[in-house]
């Protein structure tokens, strides 16, 4: 029935198309608010980056107040080794600048990070909904809008602080940009379209798919006269002279990432498989829901008919080669996951509401148009529903606890050792209570030579149990947080916890146990207490960055 009434408004607001279009803005914050109001924003993040993104702006943020310009690579590699949670050496740096910002206004905290994502997500739902209106009614449009900003995957990555969603925003808008520039051939709207889209990539790099479908469209619209375009030319000298800094930071940086997009160190399906080719076609029902995949097939077949239900030619061309553009490069990548082609989708909610909006035609009744925006508005707002009911967002809360307890117990000027998992978790969260003397070190950074993941590999440093306890003393660590049964397959992580177990060593001075909604395995986590002396003053810290092939020291 809602779907219905708001039906009924946008068709007699749509005169005014000024007045339908703000109507269904309104109805984008609103949706977007309510999705944000269902997300962890307490310190208890569940996803392993997550707590990396969130304490990358504050990274950001404490260098921008310390301007360390003599010597930046020392003041950074001290911050990593108070901290060593950051993840802004393999990642673009816009979204960490963003969320800086946004602490230095709202404060640091979890919710400040996660409302900083949800602008995001409002972003990209508006620019979706100015795609759509190029081709739908104002109705058709905030359903496809609705429908691809509460998708179930969409819903699940908008409500954490992670990547995706700042990217996808950004691309979605530099074809707004790009759109207005094929129509009205204004050098402005190249350079917005240009910019727009530096900021994608300046946020993910997997955005560079969107280079192919871009460029085709100019092409397309335009024809090969565009290669003398002055403007053009000079966008395009602008735009790759803006991307220098991104490709030496990735050259610097970015190994890994090229490692898992050129050959995984997790068991991937083989790119020469049909498993890898046919992976997200099988899991489209999962990311945008039954209801809008069959739509859009059903659109796709009955545009391949009929000429009469397609848009018009260059933009239904365009849509078509993003699709196919995005589907082959993020299935060519050897790492998949759902959320990885994400930015491929939008067409796909397009074609779900030009199905409706032509089924709709096809009836012959004066009520036919507004039982089709109906029908639009509805399944919009009920993939919302849907997603707020049903896509529950993974947290695990209790490590704001176990920071809080070792933020006012620790002695001046010292360190906690963390042995656990979601050491990103609870280093945020220390960082977050602010206490500029206390530092974190992790075990599997100082017991383990570790590349990145376990996954990608590790070795075991050879340590014997007497050099162990006297890094308590030397590093003036007091207090260790650690995870029940971490990695104990492995001998220095074996070794650390026999150490921890010895009443004559430590003692156990605090236990708290996890609180999740789905079956994480770190479920009980112990503080323990060290009983030996401790130095006056820690000694320098110097740790070996695998992943990267550099040394951090103070």
């Amino acid at each position: 029935m809602k779907a219905l009434w708001f039906a009924w408004v946008f068709q007699r607001v749509d005169r005014c198309r000024w007045c339908a279009d703000a109507t269904a803005v309104v109805v984008l914050v609103l949706a977007c608010h309510a999705l944000w109001t269902t997300a962890p924003a307490a310190g208890d993040f569940a996803w392993s980056d997550a707590p990396r993104h969130a304490l990358n702006g504050i990274f950001v943020l404490d260098a921008a107040k310390a301007l360390p310009l003599q010597d930046p690579r020392a003041w950074a590699e001290h911050w990593y080794l108070q901290y060593p949670a950051l993840s802004i050496f393999f990642y673009p740096p816009l979204f960490s600048a963003i969320l800086a910002v946004a602490y230095w206004i709202i404060g640091i905290s979890h919710g400040t990070a996660q409302t900083v994502v949800a602008v995001f997500h409002f972003l990209l739902m508006s620019g979706v909904f100015v795609l759509a209106r190029r081709w739908l009614p104002v109705s058709y449009a905030l359903g496809a809008a609705l429908a691809l900003g509460a998708a179930p995957e969409v819903a699940l990555w908008a409500r954490q602080v992670m990547l995706d969603i700042p990217a996808y925003a950004w691309l979605v808008w530099s074809l707004v940009a790009l759109f207005q520039y094929v129509k009205t051939e204004r050098a402005g709207y190249a350079y917005l379209t240009a910019a727009s889209y530096a900021c994608a990539l300046y946020t993910k790099q997997t955005a560079v798919f969107a280079v192919v479908p871009m460029v085709a469209l100019i092409v397309q619209a335009r024809g090969p006269r565009i290669f003398l375009d002055r403007h053009l030319l000079t966008v395009f000298a602008v735009f790759s002279t803006a991307m220098i800094p991104l490709v030496l930071l990735h050259l610097a940086f970015g190994s890994v990432n090229t490692a898992s997009a050129l050959g995984s160190a997790r068991q991937d399906a083989s790119r020469l498989s049909i498993e890898a080719w046919s992976y997200y076609g099988s899991i489209l029902p999962s990311q945008l829901g039954w209801p809008m995949v069959l739509l859009a097939a059903t659109y796709l077949s009955g545009a391949g008919l009929s000429r009469s239900w397609r848009i018009e030619r260059v933009g239904f061309r365009f849509l078509l080669v993003w699709l196919v553009s995005g589907y082959a490069f993020f299935s060519a990548i050897m790492v998949r996951e759902p959320r990885h082609d994400l930015m491929a989708l939008w067409p796909l909610t397009i074609f779900g509401m030009l199905a409706v909006w032509k089924f709709a035609s096809l009836l012959d009744s004066r009520r036919a148009e507004f039982f089709g925006a109906g029908l639009a508005l509805a399944l919009g707002f009920g993939t919302v529903a849907w997603s707020m009911d049903k896509v529950a967002v993974p947290f695990v809360s209790g490590y704001r606890e176990l920071a809080e307890f070792v933020v006012e117990h620790a002695p001046p000027n010292s360190y906690v050792l963390f042995n656990g998992y979601r050491d990103g978790t609870f280093i945020f969260d220390v960082r977050v209570l602010a206490r500029p003397d206390l530092g974190v070190i992790r075990a599997d950074k100082l017991l383990l030579r570790l590349s990145i993941e376990r996954e990608r590999g590790v070795d075991v440093v050879d340590v014997d149990r007497a050099t162990l306890v006297d890094y308590f003393r030397r590093f003036r660590i007091r207090y260790v947080v650690s995870q029940e049964d971490f990695w104990t397959d492995l001998k220095s992580m074996r070794l650390l916890n026999s150490v921890l177990a010895d009443p004559a060593v430590f003692a156990e001075v605090k236990k708290v146990r996890t609180n999740a909604n789905y079956a994480n395995t770190d479920k009980v986590l112990t503080v323990y207490k060290y009983l030996g002396d401790l130095e006056d003053q820690p000694e320098k810290l110097s740790l070996e960055m695998v992943g990267i092939g550099m040394t951090f020291s103070q």
